[in-house]
């Protein structure tokens, strides 16, 4: 068994009561307002039949999918309970599951409905959510390590918030994983230059955490199946689309030491997606087209790059491939992927082919490198 294991991906739930707190009064009306609408937005990515637009060959009001289901009692065991907004608890229920140590993503759709605000008050919605969760930290930093979404609508903005963080102890920051969607300059962009450099200077990762582009977000919409299984399969498919604009576009050319974290995909999907990436560099002529790149793309996923996962058989099988030192272990707590509050027989059953000492780096090294824990 690994001396000490640390989940690179777990979730809280910092309440938006508690981040209203910092908020400046001229805006709670307005946040208000929004949450009211990302609730309606939901509900239709949900399937709910009143929230769907009406289809030309069917009768007017007529189910256009079914509706998600409310199982009796609790669906998977970390469901509702109290650590999933209370540190506190939470730690409780790390010890319950022999865990040491979490990287904690928070609820970034609310951080993110801040974007519609004006950019004065994304600026300020951002300030106070950070404010919450230093709050959290400081119930035990050693343990509850939160990412800290990060506004960048205004880059000098943002690298002053970034050193804000790291000054309090902060170790991790999350950007957005799809900019376009809030109308901002995707990340190739030099506009980004400073704030990529001050974390390579801070040694601090930047995390990009599953999640589904606005214009796909129409899957959940007309997903028939009770539970949306569609829809929440396919998020990590999304992600090669971000590996491939952080290794192909001179990111890491320009920032050689910015780590990316891609959270919650999985692994074994990306030697292929890899192996393509180099292929392609040859066969379709890049060079000969202008674009260069100095290195094979999987060159700068194994120097800057680093994913997350909670079971993947499949990437156990494809650790040379992916490197071991480029993959992390994860409890998803409280998702309903999550290995609690048996983390200790998973990990002794999933790692059960791995010799140990890679075993030891994936399921708590690794992440204590990165997060200089």
């Amino acid at each position: 068994m690994a001396e000490r294991i640390i989940s690179a991906d777990s979730h809280f739930e910092i309440p938006m009561e508690r981040v209203a707190e910092y908020l400046p009064r001229k805006y709670k009306e307005a946040y208000d307002d929004l949450r009211a609408t990302l609730a309606e937005q939901m509900r239709a990515a949900l399937g709910d039949p009143s929230a769907q637009p009406p289809l030309r060959n069917k009768p007017a009001g007529a189910r256009q999918a079914p509706e998600v289901p409310r199982p009796a009692g609790r669906a998977y065991p970390a469901e509702g309970r109290p650590g999933a907004s209370d540190p506190h608890e939470r730690l409780k229920d790390m010890d319950t599951d022999h865990v040491d140590a979490e990287v904690l993503y928070l609820n970034f759709g609310d951080v993110d409905l801040f974007y519609n605000l004006d950019d004065e008050g994304a600026s300020a919605g951002f300030h106070a959510f950070t404010s919450a969760a230093l709050d959290v930290a400081s119930v035990n930093p050693d343990r509850l390590v939160p990412v800290f979404p990060i506004a960048v609508h205004d880059v000098e903005a943002a690298v002053k918030e970034v050193q804000r963080i790291a000054n309090e102890g902060g170790r991790a920051v999350m950007l957005p994983a799809y900019p376009t969607d809030f109308s901002l300059a995707p990340y190739w962009d030099e506009i980004y230059d400073p704030l990529f450099s001050t974390l390579e200077d801070l040694e601090m990762p930047l995390s990009q955490h599953v999640n589904v582009r606005k214009s796909a977000r129409e899957i959940g919409m007309w997903d028939p199946t009770p539970t949306r299984a569609i829809m929440q399969s396919i998020p990590p498919i999304f992600m090669a689309e971000l590996l491939g604009s952080w290794v192909l576009t001179g990111i890491f050319d320009r920032h050689p030491r910015l780590k990316v974290v891609l959270v919650e995909a999985g692994l074994g999907w990306i030697p292929y997606y890899l192996q393509r990436l180099d292929k392609m560099r040859d066969r379709h002529g890049w060079e000969a087209r202008g674009m260069r790149l100095p290195k094979l793309p999987s060159e700068y996923w194994y120097a800057n790059m680093a994913a997350t996962f909670e079971e993947d058989v499949v990437g156990m099988k494809l650790l040379d491939e992916l490197g071991v030192d480029n993959v992390m272990w994860a409890t998803d707590y409280p998702h309903p992927d999550s290995t609690w509050p048996v983390s200790q027989e998973v990990i002794t059953e999933h790692f059960s082919g791995v010799e140990p000492g890679v075993m030891r780096r994936i399921v708590g090294g690794n992440a204590a490198r990165l997060y200089r824990l």
